[in-house]
């Protein structure tokens, strides 16, 4: 299954970056939830599944890991991540997580900050990670949240009415499982849609032991940050899990 690489696409990035120099909803929400699930690192080797710019990866050498390995299939992302890292804690690696089953290390923990979408194959994944961890070893990482992935439309913007300043968001193909294809940046940009009982049993029939899930929400000082997250407040944009070998 061949994997897309839009991160190569030079206008996609340009686009990515400037997105993530903002006050992103990834900066101000998913990633400070994600991290709390994450927890204690110290003296652990980590997997990072989609590394990116490697600011995770330098995080958890910060928080006290003793090894991140970090892949991704971008060569611009891993690029940039080399760049930006000094840590010889650090290891980066272009590849797909479609061949994590090649590495031929293990790992006290995977982690992935919304990367898992991108990937056709959600089961095989969930055994590969499994087989690459240590015996109670921890699988924590964020999704887009499947509410908000469902409606196969390729425009963002169709994908939720305004109805006296509030949207409500279309959800009849929740259960219509697969691709999406639509325009972030440029056209085009595939991802893979799975409903919430999918992400769960993917995990528990790869042995796992589900140890948390939760959905993302704001408070009242990201609100005053970035007032449009306002509408986070009954509706989640991410969801995340926390399982153990």
């Amino acid at each position: 299954m061949k994997e897309q690489n839009i991160y190569d696409n030079k206008d996609f990035f340009l686009g990515y970056q400037n997105l993530r120099d903002d006050l992103s909803a990834n900066e101000l929400i998913e990633i400070p939830q994600l991290f709390k699930l994450i927890g204690n690192v110290e003296n652990l080797a980590v997997l990072d599944l989609g590394c990116g710019t490697g600011s995770h990866a330098r995080k958890l050498i910060e928080k006290g890991a003793k090894k991140v390995v970090g892949i991704d299939l971008s060569n611009n992302m891993i690029n940039e991540a080399i760049k930006n890292t000094k840590s010889d804690k650090i290891e980066y690696k272009v590849m797909s997580m479609n061949d994590i089953d090649k590495l031929d290390e293990k790992f006290d923990m995977v982690v992935s900050s919304l990367a898992i979408h991108y990937i056709e194959d959600y089961d095989t994944l969930c055994k590969n990670v499994y087989n690459l961890l240590v015996d109670g070893g921890r699988f924590i990482f964020s999704y887009g949240h499947p509410m908000d992935s469902c409606a196969i439309l390729d425009d963002y913007s169709k994908n939720y009415v305004i109805i006296n300043d509030k949207k409500y968001f279309l959800i009849s193909d929740y259960n219509n499982e697969g691709k999406r294809v639509s325009h972030w940046f440029v056209d085009g940009v595939e991802t893979y849609h799975r409903n919430m009982s999918h992400l769960v049993n993917g995990l528990i029939d790869a042995k796992f032991k589900l140890e948390r899930m939760e959905e993302s929400s704001v408070t009242d000082e990201i609100i005053k940050l970035k007032p449009k997250y306002k509408e986070q407040k009954d509706h989640s944009y991410y969801v995340y899990f926390k399982c153990k070998k």
